[in-house]
């Protein structure tokens, strides 16, 4: 059957290759500021790991700066995943037909196929924490050194992707001194350990130079140290809700049954309980404490979604009509997501109205990159915004890919901050609140004396940014429709003459 698999696997990949030509979404914004990354590489980056941005680099160098550089890497993770899947799932279950199944069956999940088309950081995290899993599920049982190598580097190239790789390291503790607590009389896990850190240490360093800005950002997102409302039941309902529909609805109860049938450590499949239920739970009762996104769980579901899908094979035949419907509505909101506009054809626009629609985010980028070029000369001219998602789309949809800025106006730090200015150093000083003219901090000396296209929402600039310049010389306005109805307007504004001394408002990490 593995050879069928194989041939239906290939063929899902071609049809992704396509919907990615034709597809009516442009880049997300986090995806076009990773590809901007790959145009200044580096030991690491402000909010992730390296390794989204070395993909970047070489897709991109092969294929050109393209939305088919970018997105082909998710293609060929979903594939990957797919074959990981299969091959874990035969050796599980000692059963090659479970095991096709289950390898297609994540394909009608809707967070899968989001993976599989939008590359963020958790494409290869969702890939090598389910790779990792194998190989200490191989490690563990042959005790094999080959394979306790394979997963320190599986478990390092995790990481370099996204920092959650880090929850892989207590669950994979525990998962030993469960099945075989003698291995750590061994050096065989210390290898895995002593390989999966040596990845860390480039990531370490960087840090190390630049402040601990990665950690410092991480814990500001999670809200360690911060005081909030508790608690906080709306947050908890959002994400239990988006964790619902990331496995389209129906297959989130399947998992809950499984968590529910291996929650003992005597159970056979309670490895699969192990490698999902615990983050999943560390982020749903975070959700009390603040806001979570929906997104931060997503690579338990490796592992949740193989036992998802086996208690949902084991009652097809029994229930083979609710069966049927959990796979067809699972296929509708997948097909949803790839089209919006599918819901407005079936008279259904009120359940997702266009301005509550969250693939809005990806409308309209490439035909205001291509407003803007109209008016944006290289020689004079340099493009800004105040918020760095429209900087990289700018970046990516302008005509030529020029090098983009990002003037702060009481936004926290990013990316854009740390390669503006002239070292981390003078940054971190001017952060302190050190007294420093922006032109000794900042690169704004081959600025000066040019103009600004200046994208943004705001109506009007804010004055500490028109201060900086000489003039405003004109506005125009740039509304972005989908599925028929506005939905957003950028403002573009022409400013003459910058003075080169602009201070960034950065509030926080």
């Amino acid at each position: 059957m593995f050879k069928t698999f194989l041939v239906i696997n290939f063929f899902i990949l071609l049809l992704r290759f396509v919907y990615i030509l034709i597809t009516p979404f442009d880049l997300f914004p986090e995806e076009a500021q990773y590809w901007d990354w790959s145009r200044h590489l580096d030991l690491s980056y402000y909010s992730k790991p390296p390794l989204i941005a070395y993909l970047n680099f070489i897709s991109t160098s092969l294929l050109g700066n393209t939305e088919f550089a970018v997105r082909f890497w998710p293609a060929i993770f979903g594939f990957l995943s797919s074959l990981l899947i299969f091959q874990l799932s035969k050796e599980l279950f000692k059963s090659e037909k479970i095991a096709f199944w289950l390898g297609l069956l994540p394909n009608a999940f809707v967070g899968f196929n989001a993976l599989s088309f939008i590359f963020t950081t958790d494409t290869p995290l969702f890939f090598f924490w389910g790779l990792s899993f194998y190989l200490l599920y191989k490690a563990v049982a042959t005790e094999r050194t080959g394979w306790w190598l394979s997963l320190g580097m599986a478990g390092g190239l995790g990481f370099w992707a996204k920092y959650s790789q880090a929850f892989f390291f207590p669950l994979g503790v525990a998962y030993i001194l469960l099945k075989k607590p003698r291995l750590f009389k061994t050096y065989k896990p210390y290898l895995a350990m002593g390989i999966g850190f040596l990845f860390t240490l480039p990531v370490l360093y960087w840090n190390y130079t630049h402040g601990w800005v990665s950690f410092k950002h991480v814990l500001g997102l999670s809200g360690v140290g911060k005081v909030y409302r508790f608690p906080q039941w709306e947050s908890f309902w959002n994400f239990l809700i988006s964790q619902v529909f990331l496995l389209g609805v129906g297959f989130f109860f399947y998992l809950l049954w499984g968590w529910v049938k291996n929650l003992s450590p005597k159970k056979v499949f309670f490895p699969l309980t192990l490698f999902s239920l615990p983050p999943y739970l560390l982020f749903q009762l975070w959700a009390l404490k603040k806001s979570v996104y929906g997104n931060w769980a997503g690579f338990a579901y490796f592992t949740g979604g193989i036992l998802a899908g086996y208690y949902y094979l084991k009652g097809f035949r029994r229930y083979t009509l609710p069966s049927l419907a959990v796979l067809f509505l699972s296929l509708f909101l997948s097909a949803v997501a790839f089209y919006p506009p599918i819901i407005d054809k079936l008279g259904l626009s009120r359940l997702l109205p266009p301005s509550k629609d969250p693939t809005r985010v990806a409308i309209g980028w490439e035909n205001l990159g291509g407003f803007v070029s109209r008016f944006y000369n290289p020689k004079t001219d340099f493009i800004f915004s105040n918020l760095y998602q429209i900087s990289a789309e700018m970046a990516f949809y302008v005509k030529g890919n020029p090098q983009t800025y990002v003037f702060n106006y009481y936004q926290r730090m990013n990316q854009y901050n740390l390669w503006q200015a002239k070292s981390f150093d003078l940054l971190r000083r001017f952060l302190k609140g050190e007294k420093l003219s922006p032109h000794e901090v900042f690169v704004w000396e081959k600025l000066k004396g040019k103009n600004g296209i200046f994208v943004t929402y705001f109506g009007s600039p804010p004055k500490a940014i028109m201060d900086s310049f000489d003039r405003l010389v004109w506005t125009k306005l740039f509304t972005v429709y989908w599925r028929g109805k506005p939905i957003k307007t950028f403002y573009i504004h022409y400013l003459e003459g910058f003075k080169g001394r602009y201070k960034p408002e950065i509030k926080g990490f």
